[in-house]
């Protein structure tokens, strides 16, 4: 019965411990992270959209429920190469940040179809989307949480939209590493 106990009590106080230093883990660096995906990468990742990322994070000071805002850029590849960009008011969110992305050009038409890739219409209207940054020791690691549209360049008189979704493996999760701040310009 005692070993029993003390099996639960060593468990309980495990988690306990667990949970605080997921809690004390600090939010990504302020700063700029940039990434261009090589053509082995790419050609292990043949669905993947994006070939090159920037992602610049810094703080606000008039916004507390916000203090930080990050813009996150993407390049797409093949003929269509544009690209794409983004901001989003950050918040703290168990050792990550946690960004609404913003939202633009709302009287653009909707589109019937809904899967990843660049489109001259928008998903839908309602949500911005979201991404988290999370540190990593190569970096910041940039995860679509709920859909992104990117306005992209305007092309005769219509914008463009990168439109990511979680569910899709090769276009929701992207490492990258420090950067010169001139990257991110």
């Amino acid at each position: 019965m005692f070993k029993s106990h003390l099996i639960v009590s060593a468990a309980i106080c495990a988690f306990v411990f667990a949970t605080i230093a997921a809690q004390a883990e600090p939010p990504p660096s302020l700063g700029c992270y940039a990434r261009a995906y090589d053509k082995a990468h790419l050609s292990a990742h043949k669905s993947q959209i994006v070939d090159k990322a920037w992602l610049s994070i810094e703080t606000r000071k008039d916004t507390p429920p916000y203090p930080f805002l990050a813009t996150l850029q993407f390049s797409t590849k093949g003929r269509g190469k544009a690209t794409f960009s983004t901001f989003g008011a950050c918040k703290e969110d168990r050792g990550a940040l946690l960004c609404n992305a913003s939202v633009s050009a709302e009287e653009t038409d909707l589109c019937k179809a809904k899967n990843d890739g660049v489109h001259h219409c928008r998903i839908g209207y309602s949500e911005s989307g979201a991404f988290r940054i999370a540190a990593k020791p190569e970096g910041v690691l940039v995860t679509v949480v709920e859909r992104l549209e990117m306005p992209g360049p305007d092309s005769g008189g219509r914008a463009s939209y990168l439109y990511l979704s979680p569910n899709n493996a090769e276009n929701h999760a992207f490492l990258l590493q420090p950067a010169d701040a001139k990257a991110c310009e």
